[in-house]
C-alpha cells in the first residue's frame, strides 16, 4: 500500500485544506508548465509500472503504438493512454514492446523522420535522446520496428495490445495471416488494476487540472448574464484552460442553459440564454494527460429562484453526504446508496415521490449513477462492482436531478419494466401540479474526491459550490 500521507501534506502546502478566507476565490494556479518536464527520478514510477507488467507476461508480449487515428481527438495530437501511462513518451508514429527478454524486455521505436515530416510537425527526438531520456534497454528506427513486430507476430506468441486501436489490430491480424495461431488480447486485462490506484505524481496533475477548472468555473460565474450564448461561456472555460497551461479540456465540454440543463451530455452549446435559466457546466482541464471532471449549476441572472435553490440545496445536501462515505473500506457503491436515500427523502417532502419505496421513481428525476474512476480517462478504467475504496483513488461524486419537459409523457416508456402501466399513470398524475412549477431545471454538482489513509480530499474544492459563494462572486 502506497502512503499517502506525504501527499496529503504536500497537498496541503499546495493548495489549502480548507476553503480559501473571505470570499475572494484566491485559486492555487500558476501559469508555470515546467511541472510537465520530467526529470531522470520522476521516470522511475513508469520503470516500476512496465517491471510489475513485464513479471507476470510469461511467454507474451505486449505491443503497443503511441497513437491511433482516434487519438488525434479534440485540439491536437494526444498520445494512447496505455502506451503513455507505460512509457511516458508522447511522440507520435512511435511503438513500445515488452517482453521479459532479459537482454531487450522494454524496446522503444523512435518516431519515423523524414523532411517533409520536419517540415510540417518539426524536430523530434533521435536514437540517443530516446535512450538518454526514456531509458528503454533497445531503441530502433521506425523501420525496424515494423520489422520486429511482424518477425514477433508470426511467432504465435501471444501478444496484448489495445484492443480499442482497431486500426492497429486489423494491422497485427494481417501480419499474423489467416493460418496464424496469435492471440491478440487486450492490455487493460494487465493494466488497468494498476491504474485505479493513483501514484503521487498523477495526483499532482490532477489536483492542477482541478485547479485551472476551477478557476475557469469561476471565471464564468463573473461573466455570465442573461442574452450571452452558451458558447460564450465555453469560450470562457477553454479560454482559461489555455491561459493556464491545459492544451486542451479533457472532454467535450457540457454547457447547457434552460431544458439544455436537462440533458445529460449535451454538447452543441448553442443556445442564447435567457433570465430565469440554470446553465449546468460539466467541464474539465486536462494536465499531463490527466482530466478534471467538475460540473457546476448556477443562475444565469445570477440570482436562485425558490425552485431552484431548494432542487440545488437537496443535490448539495446529496453530494455532501455522500462524500463522507469516501474513505477505505467502505465500498464504491455507498456513495450512490446515500444520494439515494438523500433525494428520494428530499423529493418526499417536496411531493415530487409518491412511494419512498419504489426505487423507479427515484430513477424518474436522478437518471445516473453518483461516481465513476477519473484519471487519463474521464471514465477511468477499473472495476466498480463489489469493490472496496482504498487510498490513491480518484472518483468523481456528481447526484443530479433533471425535470425534463417531456419526462411526463415518457414515463411508461422508460419504466414499464419497473411498473405496470396503472401504478406509472397514477405516479404521473399526482406529481404533475408540483412537477410542472420545476420544469426545466437540471440540477448536477460534480467533484473529484481523493481517497487517502485518513479520509479524503476534495481536489476540486475551489471550485464554488454553496449557494451564496455563487450568487456573491455573480453580483
Amino acid at each position: 500500500m502506497k502512503n499517502y500521507f506525504s501527499l496529503f501534506i504536500f497537498l496541503l502546502i499546495l493548495s489549502g485544506c480548507t476553503n480559501p478566507a473571505g470570499r475572494t476565490w484566491m485559486i492555487p494556479v500558476t501559469i508555470d508548465p515546467a511541472d510537465l518536464d520530467y526529470s531522470p527520478s520522476s521516470m522511475e514510477s513508469f520503470e516500476e509500472r512496465r517491471s510489475q507488467l513485464i513479471d507476470s507476461l510469461g511467454n507474451s508480449f505486449v505491443i503497443l503504438r503511441s497513437a491511433s487515428q482516434c487519438s488525434a481527438n479534440r485540439h491536437e495530437f494526444r498520445p494512447n493512454n496505455y502506451f503513455y501511462y507505460l512509457t511516458g513518451y508522447a511522440d507520435r508514429g512511435s511503438y513500445a514492446i515488452l517482453s521479459q527478454d532479459p537482454n531487450q524486455s522494454y524496446c522503444l521505436s523512435a518516431p519515423p523522420q523524414n523532411m517533409r515530416m520536419q517540415i510540417y510537425d518539426g524536430k523530434v527526438l533521435d536514437v540517443q535522446e530516446i535512450m538518454e531520456k526514456y531509458r528503454p534497454d533497445r531503441t530502433v528506427s521506425y523501420r525496424e520496428v515494423r520489422a520486429l513486430i511482424d518477425s514477433i507476430v508470426k511467432t504465435g506468441a501471444n501478444i496484448y495490445m489495445d484492443r480499442s486501436d482497431r486500426t492497429f489490430l486489423r494491422d497485427l491480424q494481417e501480419m499474423a495471416g489467416e493460418e496464424g495461431s496469435t492471440q491478440f488480447k487486450h492490455i487493460g486485462k494487465l493494466v488497468d488494476e494498476l491504474r485505479v490506484i493513483k501514484e503521487p505524481m498523477e495526483v499532482e496533475y490532477m489536483q492542477k487540472a482541478c485547479n485551472i477548472t476551477a478557476m475557469a468555473l469561476t471565471n464564468v460565474m463573473k461573466e455570465c448574464k442573461a442574452a450571452m450564448y452558451e458558447f460564450e461561456m465555453e469560450a470562457v472555460i477553454e479560454g482559461t484552460f489555455l491561459e493556464y497551461g491545459s492544451a486542451m479540456p479533457g472532454f467535450n465540454s457540457i454547457v447547457g442553459s434552460g431544458p439544455n440543463s436537462t440533458t445529460l451530455h449535451y454538447e452543441p452549446n448553442k443556445r442564447l440564454m435567457e433570465d430565469g435559466d440554470l446553465l449546468l457546466m460539466d467541464v474539465g482541464a486536462e494536465y499531463g494527460y490527466y482530466t478534471a471532471d467538475i460540473t457546476r449549476t448556477i443562475p444565469v441572472n445570477g440570482k436562485f429562484s425558490s425552485e431552484q435553490r431548494s432542487i440545488y440545496q437537496l443535490v448539495l445536501e446529496a453530494q455532501k453526504a455522500a462524500i463522507e462515505q469516501m474513505i477505505p473500506d467502505h465500498m464504491f457503491t455507498d456513495a450512490n446508496d446515500t444520494v439515494t436515500a438523500v433525494i428520494n427523502r428530499g423529493l418526499t417532502e417536496l411531493g415530487l415521490i409518491t412511494d419512498p419505496e419504489s426505487d423507479w421513481q427515484v430513477s424518474f428525476y436522478t437518471l445516473h449513477g453518483t461516481s465513476h474512476f477519473l484519471g487519463m480517462d474521464v471514465h477511468d478504467v477499473g472495476r466498480y462492482h463489489e469493490r472496496e475504496l482504498e487510498p490513491g483513488m480518484v472518483i468523481t461524486i456528481e447526484p443530479g436531478i433533471y425535470f425534463r419537459e417531456k419526462a411526463l409523457e415518457q414515463a411508461q416508456e422508460m419504466f414499464k419494466k419497473d411498473a405496470d402501466s396503472t401504478e406509472i399513470a397514477e405516479f404521473v398524475e399526482q406529481i404533475r401540479p408540483v412537477y410542472e412549477q420545476y420544469i426545466n431545471i437540471g440540477v448536477r454538482i460534480e467533484d473529484d474526491i481523493l481517497v487517502t489513509t485518513g479520509g479524503n480530499i476534495n481536489l476540486s474544492r475551489y471550485a464554488p459550490k454553496e449557494i451564496e459563494d455563487i450568487e456573491q462572486i455573480m453580483r
